[in-house]
């Protein structure tokens, strides 16, 4: 749904809870590249998946915190290969193994990588980000400007925490205002609203529009617990839950 900001607020405080260049190529079946790692230290790196024929549209995953696993694509890889199916790149940088406080920069760079691998194609781009990966796909798209990378044109931020890149926090105030900013929080989520609460005055301090902010919520029921983990999981509540929105954010991006 739209918030504005006032809604935003009260929302939370009640605890309801693309570039230039050549074409893309065109594999005759499904492929992944990866890691690919440019560069001595093999901590950074980049998975490159590919759908079958003419690509649709581009996501860039931005993993969580979460150490060796979850810094490769394992725990996401059905999601990975639900949206590859449906036509899109996906992108899966590295910028940590177990925890770095400089990530953005490792971030931008294997995202060049795979970009030029695809020989830079003019692409709609969602940029998705869980956990501290939320924080660090609205960073990437306030800073990916001029860097010689796709520019998202929809952020969504799952369960996120306030702030991806942790040496020097990152100014938003570049974010193109004709970005959509998704949210989606997890109602038993352990970390509560806080992550996406700091998020928000982050963008609300930028000069961000409210009015260009949605705000979803996945909600437990039965024996499914929305929580921080849950978008890791396979089950069809799950689905539901996190890959639903996803998949009407990929459709407005046709639009």
């Amino acid at each position: 749904m739209k918030a504005t900001w006032i809604s935003v607020a009260i929302v939370l405080l009640l605890g309801l809870a693309g570039c230039g260049g050549g074409g893309p190529s065109k594999p005759a079946r499904a492929t992944v590249e990866g890691p690919i790692v440019e560069g001595s230290d093999p901590a950074k790196g980049v998975w490159l998946f590919q759908p079958a024929g003419t690509p649709k549209r581009m996501v860039i995953f931005f993993h969580g915190q979460g150490g060796p696993d979850e810094a490769t694509p394992a725990n996401h890889r059905a999601w990975i290969d639900h949206m590859v199916k449906g036509g899109a790149v996906v992108i899966y940088p590295r910028y940590e193994q177990d925890y770095a406080s400089g990530v953005l920069g490792p971030a931008i760079a294997g995202v060049k990588t795979a970009n030029k691998r695809l020989g830079n194609p003019e692409l709609p781009v969602l940029a998705l980000g869980y956990s501290r990966g939320g924080a660090l796909a609205v960073e990437y798209a306030a800073a990916s400007a001029g860097k010689g990378v796709p520019v998202p044109d929809i952020v969504e931020s799952i369960n996120t925490v306030s702030f991806g890149e942790q040496t020097h926090p990152t100014d938003l105030r570049p974010l193109k205002h004709s970005t959509t900013v998704a949210l989606l929080v997890s109602d038993q989520d352990q970390l509560g609203t806080v992550g996406a609460g700091g998020l928000l005055k982050r963008l609300k301090a930028s000069g961000f529009p409210g009015t260009n902010i949605e705000l979803n919520f996945a909600r437990s029921h039965g024996s499914f617990k929305a929580d921080h983990l849950a978008p890791l999981e396979l089950s069809p509540n799950a689905k539901h839950a996190y890959w639903d929105p996803t998949d009407a954010l990929l459709k407005k991006l046709d639009a």
